[in-house]
């Protein structure tokens, strides 16, 4: 956390430095911030300033505006002081992309900032919890699937389709993985696209983000599964590309552990808790190396 004094009051006070510093409640202003300015044609510093002041917990007023046309020199005073601390203190919610280096809003959690949403007639839609958690593997393969598709086609199809997996509507029974929502189905997956293609542009966009950035972590992060600390980057150790896509083969690993008759059919794989899986794989990756070292110790010999 960045520790702000406000000027000419003595209050100080605390503002995240990073994405997992802010909550959930901030996350959703940045972004429904950022797609209202976009759509009005405001400045990016139009939108630091907004933030910054969110975070400060300082609202905009008149005054401002009398304060610009009474006393200039002060207003520039203000005016640089708020630029630089948009510079100093903003700069981890954004990123350079491509050759033109432009500048757009990243996002690196893994706490899910939109739990519940609404979709087309108001119907509540209820969403994976942190680091997908309660994902099972079907769902979690699907949806890693479609959003692979939006990031080839960008099409918003392949992006609601995405958001349709992981969020859906309530129902009474869980599945293995703990979570009440209806079962994946494909005679109605084309209603529940409909139903998400009524969600804010904004929260599409935060889910794909979010959702992406678990993806990532669980291919490279630290994850504790049955108290045991599992080092995911062992596993996917060359599954990643090089600029942190989506590229592993996830039904490779379907058939893999399907094969292997360790939980049962293609079908009853799918129905498994996603940590359940991944469990599996850190079994297997153990005893692999343990095979490995004996090869290589009666090699020597």
């Amino acid at each position: 956390m960045t520790e702000i004094e406000i000027h000419g009051t003595g209050r100080k006070v605390l503002i995240p430095s990073s994405w997992d510093e802010m909550s959930p409640e901030q996350v959703r202003f940045v972004f429904r911030t950022y797609d209202r300015c976009v759509r009005d044609g405001a400045s990016p510093l139009e939108f630091n300033v907004r933030v910054l002041y969110h975070l400060l917990g300082i609202r905009r007023s008149l005054k401002e505006s009398v304060l610009h046309r009474s006393r200039p020199v002060r207003a520039r005073k203000l005016a640089e002081n708020v630029y630089r601390l948009c510079e100093q203190c903003l700069e981890f919610m954004f990123e350079e992309e491509g050759e033109g280096r432009q500048v757009r809003l990243s996002y690196y959690a893994v706490t899910n900032p939109l739990p519940e949403v609404r979709g087309r007639f108001g119907r509540l839609l209820t969403g994976p919890a942190d680091l997908l958690q309660n994902l099972t593997f079907g769902e979690f393969r699907h949806a890693a699937a479609s959003l692979d598709s939006f990031f080839r086609s960008k099409s918003l199809d392949d992006l609601d389709e995405c958001v349709a997996i992981l969020y859906r509507r309530r129902c009474g029974t869980p599945n293995r993985a703990g979570r009440r929502v209806r079962k994946l189905d494909n005679a109605t997956m084309a209603d529940d696209v409909r139903t998400v293609s009524g969600i804010p542009v904004w929260q599409k966009n935060l889910i794909m983000m979010w959702f992406a950035s678990c993806l990532k972590y669980l291919q490279s992060g630290s994850v504790t599964i049955d108290g045991e600390s599992v080092d995911m980057s062992k596993m996917f150790a060359g599954g990643v590309d090089s600029g942190g896509g989506i590229s592993f083969n996830w039904n490779d690993l379907l058939v893999q552990i399907a094969r292997d008759q360790t939980v049962g059919n293609i079908e009853r794989v799918d129905e498994e808790p996603l940590f359940t899986i991944f469990s599996l794989m850190w079994t297997n990756y153990k005893e692999n190396r343990r095979n490995e070292k004996i090869r290589k110790a009666a090699s020597r010999k």
